[in-house]
């Protein structure tokens, strides 16, 4: 009979065993392990080990349950931020959450239940939230003989908003009667300005790429400006035939389909026809693979290569004709799906038209377009002056 989560490995050395949790278990802060050299010892304490991860299931204090997972297993107080979490982990809107996005999230609700689990619900405060917000963005810590001052602003930026997610689930399931989190008075300070990639810089990113042998990534950046979607979903597409016309993508985040016409943009038809055509680097069901492996990406790989070929455009690859571009060297993948939306509105498209490709909700592009990028793209401001100009020279300015 094969017992749950026990693997076998086989080597040079001989076997290895090892106990291996799914990864929603490891979320839960449950690690693998690696067991005795004896197969029969090995058998016995995967068994033992699956019987306490059963006893934590089942709500139970598991003696040698991590301390994540122990502290999960401590039944919560009614009304508590605790029960609440538990409540939001059953609930309808924890289901529909994507797997990555349940497990960037769980982090985020250790903290909250380290930070107030037991106190109730309806204690927290908005200059309590903002307290929390404070003390996890910036801390001190001692390194030896010296105390460091730690900043830490994205993180506590994310917390607070899953804090904030988390509220108002309590507020439909009756636990508080506003969102203390929503409107908390946190001012963030931006690391850095967002930037829009200019189209020069596409083109130089992608061609660097390519003259480095990153083929799909060329490809990834060339098409993102287009299609504006999330680098996972980036890496996750769907091959692309020809006769079909769009292509169909499922966001893995919210689930919403876009379709996307790729079919009528010659440039990018012409690539997504190469990258189909490549010799040992085909696949059933991914349009982007490694160019090195023929597998497919994983994202933290994606991401160090990107960077690889970031440094290589910023200083330029002489040996390929490519001179440096320094204003490569801060770009950042994740804004071109920023500059799909600025580039689709600046061509007159509407909310729902970029939402219709984006997939971002239309008040989320109105956000984008008025926080961050319509007040300060130069053609954006152009054609205001220029249309300002026409009507004058028409004689209905005045």
């Amino acid at each position: 009979m094969k017992v749950r989560h026990f693997v076998e490995r086989s080597g040079r050395a001989g076997s290895r065993f090892y106990w291996q949790p799914s990864s929603e278990l490891r979320a839960a802060g449950w690690r693998p392990m690696r067991l005795p050299d004896e197969k029969g010892a090995a058998l016995a304490k995967a068994e033992a080990l699956n019987v306490e991860l059963d006893a934590w299931r089942a709500g139970q204090v598991a003696p040698n349950a991590p301390p994540a997972a122990r502290a999960r297993a401590r039944r919560a107080v009614p009304g508590s931020v605790a029960a609440l979490i538990e409540d939001y982990r059953r609930s309808q809107w924890w289901r529909k959450l994507a797997p990555r996005t349940r497990r960037d999230y769980e982090w985020c609700l250790d903290l909250i239940r380290d930070w107030a689990g037991d106190q109730p619900a309806r204690s927290v405060t908005p200059p309590a939230v903002l307290a929390f917000h404070d003390a996890l963005a910036r801390r001190v810590e001692q390194q030896g003989r010296r105390r460091v001052v730690v900043e830490t602003p994205a993180k506590a930026a994310a917390v607070v908003r899953v804090l904030r997610l988390l509220l108002q689930v309590g507020v439909r399931l009756g636990y508080v009667a506003a969102n203390a989190a929503a409107r908390p008075g946190i001012a963030v300070r931006r690391q850095r300005e967002p930037r829009l990639w200019a189209p020069e810089e596409v083109r130089h990113m992608a061609a660097v790429a390519d003259a480095l042998g990153w083929r799909s990534v060329a490809t990834a950046i060339v098409l993102n400006e287009w299609i504006g979607q999330r680098v996972s979903d980036v890496l996750a597409l769907p091959p692309w035939r020809a006769e079909t016309g769009a292509l169909v993508l499922e966001q893995a985040k919210t689930r919403r389909r876009v379709a996307l016409p790729l079919h009528l943009v010659p440039h990018l038809a012409a690539r997504l026809r190469g990258e189909a055509e490549r010799a040992g680097v085909a696949s059933a069901t991914h349009l982007l693979l490694h160019d090195r492996t023929g597998q497919s990406w994983r994202l933290s790989t994606f991401e160090h290569v990107f960077a690889d070929v970031r440094a290589a455009a910023a200083g330029g690859v002489a040996e390929a004709g490519l001179a440096p571009m320094p204003s490569c060297a801060g770009l950042l993948f994740r804004e071109l799906r920023h500059a799909a939306v600025t580039r689709l509105h600046e061509a007159g498209v509407d909310e729902l038209g970029i939402s219709g490709i984006t997939g971002h909700a239309a008040q989320s592009v109105r956000m984008i377009l008025d926080r961050h990028y319509l007040v300060r793209t130069e053609r954006a401001a152009e054609r205001a002056f220029r249309q300002r100009l026409a009507a004058e020279e028409s004689g209905n300015g005045e």
